[in-house]
């Protein structure tokens, strides 16, 4: 299992600022239109379009800012192991703990994973989110997919190639899985 301590060869990817911020866009469009309905009851109650277009302003402000606040996912490669911190809770194991290679579901969409044998949750915010995190089976799953779209090629593909070859040659994940 990896060291709490970085090792000195550790490789560290955070999510890519495109997609980073193709996700902030979305969720910017999701601010607006839930606030749209508010806007117009707003508008409706005090007859303003002022005041409607400035709460809809503040609002999507407000929400966008909590939103880039938010940990940004990071995945730590070292030759102990592999350490997967989305930012609500944080997986660590070993190299010998990755179990299948494949494409898996996850609210964000189809995305390439490491399939650990057992869940390896380290530690989460809260129990409400441990409970999720191990019922959903999050706590079997490293996106690699989401650092890199093209890891094999990468710096995550070279990690793997330094410290866990045989991970290229790993089966599929089990369809009942997810």
């Amino acid at each position: 299992m990896p060291a709490p301590r970085p090792h000195p060869d550790e490789v560290v990817v955070g999510t890519d600022r495109a997609v980073r911020r193709r996700h902030e866009a979305k969720m910017l469009v999701l601010f607006v239109v839930a606030a749209l309905p508010l806007a117009l009851i707003l508008w409706l109650i005090l007859s303003s379009v002022a005041v409607a277009v400035l709460f809809v302003a503040a609002w999507t402000l407000f929400f966008w800012f909590g939103i880039r606040r938010r940990q940004s996912p990071l995945l730590r490669l070292s030759p102990d192991g592999i350490s997967y911190e989305p930012g609500t809770f944080h997986l660590r194991c070993d190299w010998a703990d990755v179990d299948a290679l494949g494409t898996v579901s996850l609210p964000d969409g189809d995305v390439e994973a490491l399939v650990l044998a057992e869940g390896q949750l380290h530690w989460a915010t809260d129990q409400a989110t441990r409970r999720r995190v191990q019922a959903r089976g999050w706590d079997r799953i490293i996106p690699i997919g989401s650092f890199e779209p093209e890891w094999e090629w990468g710096v995550i593909g070279q990690a793997f190639r330094d410290w866990a070859p045989w991970v290229f040659e790993l089966p599929e994940p089990d369809d009942d899985l997810l």
